[in-house]
């Protein structure tokens, strides 16, 4: 697999790599895509939560409570 990246990721690239916490290029991008997709992973989890919850709250009819004041 060919990747191209631009001058300025490709520096960076090269910054970490210089830093030594990765022993090659290759354990560096496998690093930086499980992170990536780890990270998309719980972000949709996060947004299927945050569905469920505003789900309850509609259905429990707490926005209007909240949000809607009443005419008292």
């Amino acid at each position: 697999m060919d990747v191209n990246l631009s001058p300025e990721i490709e520096n960076r690239v090269k910054d970490e790599l210089a830093g030594g916490q990765y022993r090659d290029l290759n354990q560096f991008v496998e690093t930086a895509v499980q992170y990536f997709l780890d990270e998309r992973q719980r972000s949709q989890q996060r947004l299927q939560a945050l569905r469920r919850i505003g789900r309850a709250v509609d259905a429990a009819g707490l926005y209007e409570r909240v949000v809607v004041p009443s005419r008292q």
